[in-house]
């Protein structure tokens, strides 16, 4: 009796069991997929159809896809002088990113790499620096550039240095937290190769540790920038009116109005334009990060 029913658990065992059918798998995971997708780009798809809505409609209906719909919201921002704005958001959050990356990349491998003493502590005190309220330092940086502009007669106040400097002070602990991740996690093998072969050790790190933390680089790179572009109380306080410095936050925060109507159209269409350089960034970056880690750092 006992060997049937053991032969009887084998055959149980070895039956297949019934589950979902890859069909209703597959449909499952594509709904859930086009559900997270939709949540995502909703807002972008509504700031998009606000941008080609005209008048007041585009707060009292609702519905994004009424009309009338036209292309002035965008010739209204231009006519107000809106690429100049972006222009200088361009050039401060670039020149942002290519002081912060390279600090943020030595200071980073460092920590990862050299024996200090206290680099523990030292890695802590870099990420709670990246608590630090931007709010407490408009005050203490703008008598200080009202000081330094009476000492040694360089002003700081409606310049790009006056909005690079405290940005770069900002976005730079979180980088070299980000970078000493990504370094820690090589293996230390693939440098010691490379000074076999006759590397020094700063063409190690540029040469062969550099490009095996691109997906680091590139992250860092894409926080910086984006914060540098979307800040708005320093760029506020340093910089509000004159539009040969000022940025995009500032300009679509002190938008004219046309009377009395609520300028959201204009707003959004500013908004528009000022997402695409940042998404064509992110795009450009990302194909360097997949170079990256495709590039190899052994021989053969």
């Amino acid at each position: 009796m006992s060997v049937v029913q053991s032969q009887g658990a084998t055959r149980a065992a070895h039956r297949p069991k019934r589950g979902t059918p890859p069909a209703v798998s597959g449909a499952l995971k594509l709904l859930g997929l086009l559900v997270v997708l939709t949540w995502c780009l909703f807002p972008f798809l509504w700031m998009g159809m606000t941008s080609l809505r005209t008048g007041s409609v585009a707060l009292t209906d609702p519905n994004i896809l009424s009309g009338p719909f036209s292309l002035g919201n965008y010739q209204e921002v231009v006519n107000q002088g809106f690429l100049f704005p972006l222009r200088n958001s361009l050039i401060v959050a670039s020149v942002t990113t290519l002081i912060c990356i390279p600090v943020a990349s030595l200071a980073g491998y460092a920590l990862a790499r050299l024996p200090l003493a206290g680099k523990f502590a030292l890695l802590a005190a870099t990420l709670v620096a990246t608590l630090f309220p931007p709010v407490a330092l408009v005050n203490p940086l703008y008598q200080m550039y009202l000081q330094l502009n009476e000492w040694s007669g360089i002003n700081l106040l409606n310049s790009y240095a006056g909005m690079i400097i405290p940005y770069v002070a900002l976005t730079l602990p979180l980088s070299i937290f980000i970078l000493t991740t990504f370094f820690a996690g090589i293996p230390k093998e693939i440098e010691e190769s490379a000074k076999v072969d006759g590397a020094t050790p700063f063409q190690a790190f540029l040469r062969v540790v550099a490009p095996l933390a691109a997906p680091g680089v590139g992250a860092a790179s894409i926080l910086t920038f984006v914060y540098a572009t979307n800040e708005f109380l320093l760029a506020f306080s340093f910089a509000p009116r004159d539009l040969n410095v000022q940025t995009v936050p500032v300009f679509v925060g002190t938008f004219e109005r046309v009377g009395y109507e609520n300028p959201i159209g204009q707003i959004m269409a500013a908004s528009v334009l000022v997402s695409v350089p940042l998404i064509v960034f992110a795009l450009v970056l990302q194909r360097r990060i997949v170079a990256g880690l495709t590039s190899g750092a052994v021989k053969g």
